[in-house]
């Protein structure tokens, strides 16, 4: 989620009306937004394993007639959940399937100690993560519900990352409390469905061109765009992706170092964004790009679909004279107000500046998701008997995910920093990389530099940032 710049609601994001290739009421075959399209041919095939799971801890007299009708209800409220990538004779597109009756597996996990049942349940996320499915064959998720006792329950949802997005996490768990409860008490019904579906966004993706914007773009990518330098002596092999954990970066050093970023007029994501340029100084030239993302909702009929509408902003930040830190979170700041300003999807870049993308395809070779905090949510049902559930969402990790593919793409790119402001002040995340494009040392190297950059950045923010990680290290 984007939290520097904000786009207007656009009127021509409008639902569709007849689907094309319709053939019967309620299916159709719908476009892709560029970065499923994207996603699609990096595969390099049907199957893929790019899965990311979602949990809900449900504490109460849980029936599952209720969760069948819940369930039923979220795929006919949801087209996501009922499509499948097709191709067509002019390429990827989305099948939208009838409304059904979605199954599920069953875990029962109350027979071990309680201690340990977290540990299963994370274990149990993982496995089926990493189980491939069929872009082609829908539905692209799958659900499983786990017994940790009577009245214990945890609904856990897989999803390939092609159709669900961080914003999609909120969605799922506001809607599923809302339809749960509308069942329970009929006076209490949900709001309404969204009238906007990925494939209508889609469409108006498709839409868009550079327009007033070509000239921009134009110098943002010259012939010979910035790249990361190949590390040598890394061995070729099947491309993977595989999540390094970042060190904790504590409340009191985030709080410092949004205040000094704030003090030079940048915001908590341009602050976040120039933390990370810093730790990677010395792999990094005159100039970088880096892909900022964007959640994509800023219209207001877009903050309730499920899918994956994410998108990244590419933000050009000179480096020149050994800028010190003080100076590169202006610079980004300004580089990020520039793009948001000039904001096209990615997917029009790499159409209409085609000299500016690698062999992959992709723009850039770092990208940054700066995830704000927000309050942890407890949802509660009280149905018409006075019967009780508690929902919440429970956080699963996923640093032990390795999805494969055939090539990178603007989804996945060769450093991916996932950075999450927690509620109670930190920082923590994971470094994605690809494998076999860096060695494991330089990784965790990398990992290594960004809170002690953070360091180093309080004690001299007038300190080039060539000069940042070294002094960060002296410091351990």
């Amino acid at each position: 989620m984007s939290t520097d710049a904000s786009m207007e609601a656009d009127p021509t994001i409008a639902a569709h009306t007849n689907a094309v290739d319709a053939t019967e009421a309620g299916t159709g075959v719908l476009p892709v937004t560029y970065l499923q399209q994207e996603w699609v041919e990096a595969v390099g095939g049907d199957q893929s394993n790019h899965n990311i799971p979602h949990a809900i801890e449900i504490t109460g007299p849980l029936r599952l007639g209720d969760l069948a009708a819940v369930l039923a209800a979220l795929v006919e409220r949801h087209e996501t959940m009922r499509m499948a990538f097709t191709r067509t004779k002019t390429g990827i597109a989305q099948h939208v399937i009838a409304p059904f009756d979605p199954a599920w597996s069953f875990e029962d996990l109350s027979g071990l100690p309680q201690p340990a049942q977290r540990a299963a349940l994370e274990h149990l996320a993982v496995e089926r993560c990493e189980q491939m499915i069929d872009l082609f064959a829908p539905p692209l998720w799958s659900a499983v519900l786990a017994r940790l006792s009577s009245d214990r329950h945890v609904l856990l949802t897989i999803w390939h990352h092609a159709v669900f997005d961080g914003w999609s996490n909120a969605v799922f768990f506001r809607e599923f409390h809302q339809l749960y409860r509308a069942r329970l008490d009929p006076s209490r019904p949900p709001t309404p469905a969204a009238t906007i579906h990925p494939g209508d966004y889609a469409a108006h993706e498709r839409s868009i061109g550079l327009g007033e914007h070509t000239q921009f773009w134009r110098g943002q990518f010259p012939a010979d765009p910035p790249r990361l330098p190949a590390e040598p002596g890394v061995q070729s092999g099947p491309l993977w992706l595989q999540a390094h954990p970042l060190p904790r970066i504590g409340r009191d050093t985030v709080s410092a170092l949004l205040r000094l970023a704030a003090q030079r007029g940048a915001r908590p994501g341009s602050a976040m964004r120039a933390l990370v340029l810093a730790s990677l100084a010395p792999y990094l030239g005159n100039h970088v790009m880096i892909g900022s993302v964007t959640a994509n909702r800023d219209a207001p009929e877009l903050t309730h679909i499920i899918g994956l509408l994410s998108d990244h902003v590419p933000v050009r930040v000179d480096l020149r004279g050994g800028p010190s830190f003080d100076e590169l979170v202006v610079r980004v700041q300004e580089a990020t107000r520039q793009a948001h300003l000039h904001r096209v999807p990615v997917g029009v870049l790499r159409r209409e500046l085609p000299l500016a993308a690698q062999e992959d395809g992709s723009l850039f070779d770092i990208s940054v998701n700066y995830m704000p905090h927000t309050p942890g949510k407890i949802a509660t049902v009280t149905a018409q008997d006075g019967s009780r559930l508690t929902m919440r969402p429970e956080t699963l990790p996923t640093n032990l995910l390795r999805p494969r593919m055939r090539s990178a793409f603007s989804g996945a790119v060769s450093l991916g920093f996932q950075l999450r402001h927690a509620h109670e002040g930190h920082i923590s995340g994971d470094l994605w990389a690809h494998h076999p494009a860096f060695t494991t040392r330089t990784l965790d190297q990398l990992c290594r530099n960004l809170p002690r950059t953070a360091q180093a950045v309080l004690a001299d923010p007038q300190c080039r940032i060539q000069d940042l990680a070294a002094k960060g290290a002296a410091r351990d």
